[in-house]
C-alpha cells in the first residue's frame, strides 16, 4: 500500500496537490465497490481504475471485488 501511495505522490507531485491525490486512493474493497456504484449511479457505463502498484496480483484481487 504503501509503495503504491509513493507512486501516486510522485505521479501529481508537479501539480501541487499530490497529498490531495493520495487521500483519495481507493484501499479497500468497500471504498472501490462504492465508488464504481456511485458511477453507475449517475449513468456511467464504463469505469477505468487503476493500480498504482506494480503487484499484479491487484488484477486478480480487482476482479474478485467488483464480480
Amino acid at each position: 500500500m504503501e509503495r503504491a501511495r509513493e507512486n501516486l505522490r510522485d505521479y501529481y507531485a508537479f501539480t501541487g496537490r499530490a497529498e490531495y491525490m493520495t487521500k483519495g486512493l481507493l484501499t479497500t474493497a468497500r471504498k472501490i465497490r462504492a465508488a464504481v456504484d456511485a458511477f453507475r449511479d449517475i449513468g456511467a457505463d464504463e469505469v477505468v481504475l487503476y493500480c498504482w502498484s506494480s503487484d499484479v496480483d491487484q488484477v486478480d484481487r480487482l476482479a474478485d471485488t467488483l464480480f
